[in-house]
């Protein structure tokens, strides 16, 4: 009887690990799955970055995101603030409004927007609107408080969205050191120099090349 037990006990644990990929793929996220899953937030959080540092040849801040559907890139934007002579053109402001003309509602609610960094509190308020379910970013906001001395106490599109009951995956900081060295390429104004200060920009010269700064 004993030895009869012995061995119902060793084949249900078996059992169980045999069942354990197919259990992880129906809920929980195994191993292989989370490891794509951060190689793709890399990846498309580095675009993120090569778009705001195109921003920044161009005059502007240096912010960029995208938005990506099933791994595919369907729109990219730039912060286009002085471009445009408008302060409220945020890379993920201009993003949700094309978003919104091109895209349909329902692929919008299944795409995920990536942000060179946390999004102000003007760009969450345009992101609950719209209906977005899935934010990646680069930079924090602590880390973007300290680097240029913005003292923003807007709330954070994962409060923001607590606070409204509709869900929000909030995912970041990515990559945030390779993020902060994109702020090398900001453009000529009042905080360039107090910005500069706190980078090492030696590597970053012939990237940020580009109109004058």
């Amino acid at each position: 009887m004993k030895g009869l037990t012995l061995t119902a006990i060793l084949s249900a644990l078996l059992l169980a690990l045999s069942l354990a990929p197919v259990m992880a793929g129906n809920g929980a996220v195994g191993p292989n799955q989370a490891e794509t899953a951060a190689k793709d937030h890399e990846r498309f959080i580095r675009q993120a970055y090569d778009l705001a540092i195109s921003a920044g040849k161009k005059g502007n801040h240096t912010f960029g995101a995208l938005l990506v559907h099933e791994g595919k890139v369907m729109l990219t934007t730039e912060n286009t603030v002085y471009t445009d002579k408008d302060s409220t053109r945020h890379a993920e402001i201009n993003l949700i409004v094309r978003a919104r003309r091109e895209i349909s509602p329902k692929v919008l609610g299944e795409s995920t927007l990536y942000t060179s960094a946390a999004p102000c509190m003007l760009c969450c308020a345009a992101m609950w609107y719209s209906g977005f379910k899935r934010v990646v970013y680069g930079v924090s906001y602590d880390a973007l408080a300290e680097l240029t001395g913005f003292k923003d106490k807007s709330i954070p599109c994962d409060k923001l969205h607590e606070q409204t009951d509709k869900p929000l995956e909030w995912i970041g900081p990515v990559l945030e050191k390779e993020g902060l060295k994109v702020f090398c390429c900001w453009p000529r104004d009042s905080f360039q120099s107090s910005i500069l200060k706190k980078l090492d920009c030696a590597d970053m010269g012939s990237r940020c090349n580009g109109e004058p700064r």
